[in-house]
Parts: C-alpha cells; structure tokens; sequence
C-alpha cells in the first residue's frame, strides 16, 4: 500500500518513543481542554491484534473517514488527562455505511522526546452504533446471526506534537468496534488504521 511509509515511520515512533522518552519533567505546556480532529485510513481484514502493527497488516478494500470532538474534564494526577469523546465517520466498501460513537477517553501527556517532540498515549472507550454492517463486519456477523449495529468501542492511540505548540497534533489510532466476544452485538468486530490531525482550543 501507498501509505506502507508511513506506518512504518510512525511505528518507530509507538516503539522507540516511550522507551526514550524523558518522563521528567511532563509537557512544558498541555494542549488546552476542549480539540477538534478529522481522521481516515484503511479497514482491516483481521483483529485487533494484528491492526496494532499497521504496516504488517491485511486490509480490506475499504476505508473509513472520521470526525470527533474531546473535552477532558479532570485531571487526577500530573500530565493524566480523564474526559469523554464523540464522533462520527463515513465508511466506504462494498457498500457506504455511517458510524457514530462515544465514550470515555484518557491521556497521558508526560512523554518528552529529545527537546520538542512530545508524545502522548491514549484510550477511548465506549458504545459504537452503524447504520448497517459491511465487509468483513457483515461475514462476522453472519457467523453468529446476531445484529451488530450496536457494539463496544474501543480505540488505543498514539499522538505527537511539539512541545513548544501542543494545541496541534498528529495522531495513530485503531479504530476498533467488537461485540467483546459475544457480549454485545454477538461477537463481530470492525477495525481501521487511522491517521488524523487533531487541534485543540
């Protein structure tokens, strides 16, 4: 794929990045409270697992578009950040189905690479809900007979930014929806590898 590079680039940056990251002091200055972030990438033909080295991936002929919206509201200790996210995306395959999600989200903003490069792990997890299942999602689901409109979500990133301007971000995530083995929705699942831009305000 055309964006092999790139995920290549920014797997050196999720491997190497922490384990050289200066953990003293935290960000000289955090991203304000409230960002804005657009994002887009390639759906995957296998689990999570393997979505979580993106460059070794398989992927279906399908791609997802998102957009989404975080407030983090507390911070219960030095550079860890608690609030909640939304969003929505557009996915397109072999057919044109629309996503929304919310839930709670964290961040951890205390990595420091080299002088300017901070990098930032986070979570978000919560509910998912699509208008209609596609691609490897739908054979999922047919395998179990059960629905999976609604399902849980759940989305592991990395994002970077420069020290001296954290309100602009590049960020990795996985873009991740299951059924958490038959909990919900029966078990059938949805992944991408997304890169997006997120700017804070």
């Amino acid at each position: 794929m055309t964006m092999k590079p790139l995920f290549v680039l920014l797997a050196f940056f999720v491997l190497a990045g922490p384990a050289a990251a200066q953990t003293e002091p935290a960000l000289p200055q955090t991203s304000p409270d409230r960002s804005l972030f657009v994002m887009g990438g390639p759906m995957g033909a296998e689990g999570m697992g393997g979505m979580l080295i993106p460059f070794n991936a398989e992927y279906e002929d399908a791609f997802a578009l998102g957009v989404g919206y975080q407030h983090f509201v507390l911070e219960p200790i030095k550079a860890l950040r608690l609030g909640y996210e939304i969003g929505g995306a557009l996915r397109v395959g072999d057919k044109t189905t629309g996503e929304i999600w919310a839930g709670a989200t964290a961040r951890y903003d205390g990595f420091v690479l080299g002088d300017r490069l901070g990098i930032s792990p986070g979570l978000t997890f919560g509910l998912s809900a699509v208008t209609d299942t596609m691609g490897v999602e739908a054979e999922r689901q047919g395998m179990n007979g059960e629905p999976s409109n609604l399902l849980f979500y759940f989305s592991p990133e990395i994002s970077f930014s420069d020290v001296e301007n954290p309100g602009v971000e590049l960020f990795w995530r996985v873009h991740h929806r299951s059924g958490a083995w038959g909990t919900l929705g029966g078990g059938s699942s949805a992944n991408a590898t997304m890169i997006g831009v997120r700017a804070s305000f």
